[in-house]
């Protein structure tokens, strides 16, 4: 016996996966974030570290503020 009805033939209800963010979005995070890529002093994985953060803080407070671009700062720079 055959099936009849079309439900086996449609497809999935699922929505499209949402693109996880690898790149801050403002300019200074953006600036910030080019600066912890380029810099020599740092371990990849501090970089990435580093750049998922800047991308989690711009999520929460909307832009990347003064002492929070110092801190990265602090810390991409050697002493």
């Amino acid at each position: 016996m055959t099936k009849t009805k079309a439900s086996h033939h449609r497809g999935t209800n699922k929505t499209a996966a949402v693109e996880k963010q690898t790149w801050p979005s403002t300019t200074e995070g953006a600036r910030l974030a080019s600066e912890i890529r380029d810099s020599s002093s740092c371990a990849s994985e501090t970089k990435a570290r580093l750049t998922q953060e800047i991308i989690e803080h711009e999520s929460s407070h909307g832009l990347c503020t003064q002492t929070f671009l110092k801190k990265m700062r602090k810390q991409v720079r050697p002493s």
